[in-house]
């Protein structure tokens, strides 16, 4: 059953990958794309726990740092500890509660953001951290929380799906009065 989660959470990862790199770019508002590898990583963290989450976040920041990056190793690092830190918070998921999953995914994709900057623009010389913020960090902050909904509610009809939840067979002798 293991293999089966892993598999399927490998395919919907490539499937935003493409989504993300092909579909959303004529989508842009303010030159912005939602971050469907954050979204990713996040749910697998937070719905299926650390281990989940840190292969979600290996794959994200594979395809990422094998697509945009310079040095591979970078997205692979921030991803993995997105991918974590929403695992700890597994003990925390209701399926039917949103608040939870969407402020971690907001906080997440803020966390990208921020590590991002620090990594590839801070590092490099590049100090106006206040227009990074204003005019790149916080719409895709939005504009990923208003798609974390849609794709949120996707992965737990799918979780239902491929995992139904097991009947408890009752006992002869157990009685509902």
């Amino acid at each position: 059953m293991k293999i089966k989660r892993y598999l399927s959470i490998f395919f919907m990862i490539v499937f935003c990958f493409l989504m993300q790199t092909t579909v959303l770019s004529h989508f842009k508002l303010t030159n912005i794309i939602p971050n469907l590898l954050v979204i990713m990583t996040s749910a697998s963290g937070f719905m299926f726990g650390r281990r989940y989450g840190m292969f979600a976040g290996v794959i994200c920041g594979g395809l990422m740092d094998l697509i945009y990056g310079d040095v591979v190793g970078v997205c692979i690092f921030i991803f993995v500890l997105i991918g974590f830190l929403n695992g700890l918070a597994n003990k925390y998921y209701f399926k039917d509660d949103l608040s939870i999953p969407l402020s971690a995914m907001g906080l997440s994709d803020l966390a990208f953001g921020m590590l991002y900057y620090i990594c590839n623009f801070l590092l490099c010389g590049r100090l106006d951290l206040l227009a990074y913020v204003k005019d790149i960090m916080i719409p895709e902050m939005i504009y990923t929380i208003l798609f974390g909904v849609i794709l949120y509610k996707f992965l737990y009809w799918l979780d239902d799906k491929l995992y139904p939840p097991e009947e408890i067979p009752l006992h002869k002798n157990d009685r509902l009065y």
